[in-house]
């Protein structure tokens, strides 16, 4: 019989995520193998339960009618909490009570718990990931690390599993439900069927993880205004070759005292945030200029390109070369965004 698995479905989801992971499972020994002209085997039986059985209008607009109720009798083999959109996990557990408790239900009752993506906050809001490893969207991990500190929150990492039996599994941000749901296929239904539903449906592996697509900076903290004035210096001094030294002359701090305000308000060391700032400044250019490595290396404040390459590997996941190819923009899309910038009068070339 195939699996049962429970899918929530919220005005906070995110519905694109949600039918994707309802869709991908149900899809599990079944699309292959119409396309193939074999035997339909499903190994899974997803449904869509929420508080009522009336439509959802979920959070981008779109509704979608569940199968079920939270306050179903019966648990399924799988719960997923798929993408929501929401600002505190406090919060989403405050308004969504009977979501947290149909989780502390279903996995008191033996179910194994995944989720995606800020899904992982309800995980956290029911306590099921009280002193264990998960991971969330890299946007996110700060706030879950600050809103559950019992977690040890792995904003580097894809999937991550924990609990008993590994019964309680975590992933990343956006696209990366389509590993989680490879995860799930390989280890229910074994990794033919996993291979099999990544060539009909084309999903491939972020091997290298959340890393490469992380923004290293944020925002200038707002809470110590010095700080912030030093934040702001720096996106135009970077590549300057002493800008902690600026910065310090700009806080007007001795450099003890500077360095020990400045990682208060910004989580960094001065020097570590400089680096933040410039290998984020040379991600930008890999991604659109046609610098070498070497250019982009002198451009953002470094003149041993080795010694670049290696921090860039370091703090991005991949080498800037790797980083290049995977990230610019490509010739193709070069070229669809020139003829479309061509003016109304002229002879269009292709």
């Amino acid at each position: 019989m195939p699996l049962r698995v429970s899918i929530a479905l919220l005005s906070e989801s995110e519905p694109s995520v949600a039918v994707g992971v309802h869709d991908a499972l149900w899809a599990a020994g079944v699309l292959w193998n119409r396309v193939m002209g074999e035997t339909e085997q499903p190994f899974f039986l997803p449904r869509f339960i929420s508080p009522t059985i009336d439509p959802v209008m979920t959070a981008t607009g779109v509704a979608i009618t569940p199968h079920g109720t939270f306050h179903e009798p019966q648990i399924a083999d799988i719960i997923f909490v798929p993408t929501i959109l929401i600002a505190s996990g406090r919060d989403f557990g405050r308004d969504n009570p009977e979501v947290i408790r149909w989780l502390h239900r279903a996995f008191a009752a033996g179910a194994s718990v995944y989720s995606t993506c800020t899904g992982s906050f309800a995980l956290a809001e029911a306590g099921l990931l009280d002193g264990k490893d998960a991971t969330t969207h890299w946007a996110f991990a700060k706030a879950m690390q600050d809103e559950y500190p019992g977690v040890r929150v792995h904003s580097g990492r894809v999937l991550v599993a924990s609990g008993p039996d590994s019964r309680i599994v975590t992933c990343g941000g956006a696209a990366s439900w389509m590993d989680m749901i490879l995860y799930v296929v390989g280890r229910y239904a074994g990794a033919e069927a996993a291979m099999r539903l990544a060539k009909v449906q084309m999903y491939d592996w972020h091997h290298q993880g959340q890393q490469p697509y992380a923004r290293l900076t944020s925002r200038p903290q707002a809470g110590d205004r010095q700080v912030h004035v030093c934040q702001e210096w720096l996106a135009d001094h970077y590549a300057e070759a002493d800008p902690v030294h600026g910065m310090i002359e700009r806080s007007g701090l001795p450099r003890r005292s500077f360095g020990r305000r400045f990682k208060a308000a910004t989580g960094f060391a001065p020097m570590d945030y400089v680096h933040r700032v410039r290998i984020e400044e040379a991600k930008q250019s890999l991604e659109t200029g046609g610098l070498t490595v070497e250019q982009v290396a002198a451009a953002v404040g470094y003149g041993d390109a080795a010694s670049f390459r290696r921090l860039f590997s370091r703090m991005v996941g991949e080498t800037p070369a790797a980083y290049r190819r995977r990230q610019a923009v490509s010739e193709a899309a070069r070229e669809i965004s020139r003829l479309s910038q061509h003016a109304p009068d002229q002879p269009l070339q292709a």
